[in-house]
């Protein structure tokens, strides 16, 4: 059954006054419930508690009655709100369970100044930055987000970007947060997760967790719904920044730590093949003896093939790893002579490149040229072996990216929730089988 998860935001939250068990009670007659039972499994409840939460039961009910959950914040009092969980249940009896008085808070962070908090942030997880207009209070959020993802899971975080923006322009389906990042084989950039004013709206309506899980905002939940995407396609963006950084390096260019942002622009400079064919066609005339000339020919006709591979890359038509790698041997078969070593060299540097590139593009391109990453193919191969429904949410449906990202972001925070759901999605992810296909 899909996510068991609602929370609303009523117009009008003020108990009235007076409010007493005579008040409560005459709520769940006016409102049908066959029972109205609150409890506080961690504590004690006072009377004023009790009052408010069995009204709250009763006016949260459903005008047209059907079993279902929802996670509220409320309130207890008139100065005080708590976490709680409405659960309406078969033959219309209802349950309100307090969970926690107060909004979820977390985890204490290390530091609540804000400069020390984003460097405790960036250093702790090896983000590349944390930039954009934040607040200590979000910022706060963010590290309760990140402290939960699972230590295995942690290192896809190196070398992105966390970036505070006040909304997303244009229309994409996107609102509270997005993560983006070039999705090639020679991407200098680790990626950036986006995170917008949007996705703390709901934090003082409702919760996520809370029974057999610490409760959490909903921004937590919804950060770590990013995160998924992150962890999903980290092989995929740790192999292109490599990439990057080795074609820098291949052409004498600085010297990148793990994980380090390298330029685009030294990149896509290191990736042209770097010969003087004019030069090279003018030298054949002055050469005498037939071997010479032989290597002159078997390396002006490597360039030439190299040439043609570029134009076809242009197209959208790239060779197997295979072609580059007999290129290689042919020329450091034919070209042995040391007039030619320089040219030699680059040649098969640029094959070097472009064997790269291949086996990138063989890992994370399917046959018809669409993008996906070993962790992603892993994961529907599972759902429709195991035909896992999909309704996990309604936003999961739009695409198998977004239910792995709902599932891992909500088996975090409720993994119960995903268990009743189904549980093999939940062994699917207590197990990693996630990580596997990596």
């Amino acid at each position: 059954m899909p996510i068991d998860y609602t929370f609303v935001k009523l117009q009008d939250l003020r108990l009235p006054q007076p409010l007493n068990a005579d008040v409560a009670a005459a709520a769940v007659r006016q409102r049908g419930l066959a029972s109205a039972t609150v409890t506080f499994p961690d504590g004690q409840l006072t009377d004023p508690e009790r009052h408010a939460l069995t009204w709250l039961l009763a006016s949260y009910a459903p005008q047209e009655y059907s079993p279902q959950t929802n996670h509220q914040i409320l309130p207890l009092t008139d100065t005080t709100v708590g976490q709680v969980i409405l659960t309406y249940g078969q033959s219309r009896h209802a349950t309100a369970t307090l969970v926690g008085r107060g909004l979820p808070a977390g985890a204490e962070p290390p530091s609540r100044d804000l400069n020390e908090l984003t460097r405790s942030l960036t250093n702790t997880y090896n983000l590349a930055a944390i930039t954009g207009p934040w607040t200590v209070e979000h910022l706060v959020k963010l590290h309760e987000a990140l402290r939960l993802v699972p230590a295995p899971d942690r290192s896809a975080l190196q070398g992105v970007e966390i970036e505070r923006v006040r909304e997303f322009a244009g229309a994409d389906g996107h609102n509270k947060g997005k993560f983006v990042y070039e999705r090639g084989p020679w991407s200098g950039s680790l990626g950036t997760l986006k995170i917008t004013d949007a996705i703390f709206r709901d934090d003082g309506t409702g919760f996520y967790g809370g029974a057999a899980t610490r409760a959490c905002p909903p921004s937590v939940r919804d950060i770590l719904h990013e995160v998924g995407h992150v962890v999903e396609s980290a092989a995929c963006r740790a192999e292109s920044r490599n990439n990057a950084a080795w074609a820098v390096q291949s052409v004498g260019g600085q010297q990148y730590r793990q994980a380090e942002r390298v330029p685009q622009d030294a990149v896509t400079e290191a990736l042209q093949l770097r010969t003087d064919n004019t030069a090279l066609n003018e030298l054949g005339p002055t050469l005498s003896g037939a071997a010479a000339k032989a290597e002159h020919n078997a390396l002006l006709d490597a360039i030439e093939k190299v040439q043609e591979w570029i134009e076809a890359g242009e197209q959208g038509v790239f060779p197997q790893e295979s072609a580059f790698q007999q290129l290689k041997r042919d020329v450091t078969a034919k070209v042995t002579q040391t007039t030619w070593q320089t040219y030699r060299d680059e040649v098969v540097r640029w094959c070097d490149a472009q064997i790269l590139e291949a086996r990138w593009r063989a890992k994370y391109k399917t046959p018809q040229g669409n993008d996906i990453t070993p962790c992603l193919r892993n994961f529907v191969l599972f759902v429709k072996k195991e035909n896992v429904r999909q309704d996990l949410t309604p936003y999961a449906q739009t695409s198998a990216g977004e239910l792995f990202a709902e599932a891992y972001a909500f088996w975090i925070v409720d993994p119960g929730a995903v268990e009743r759901h189904d549980k093999r999605l939940r062994d699917y992810f207590d197990d990693f089988q996630y990580r596997r296909a990596d």
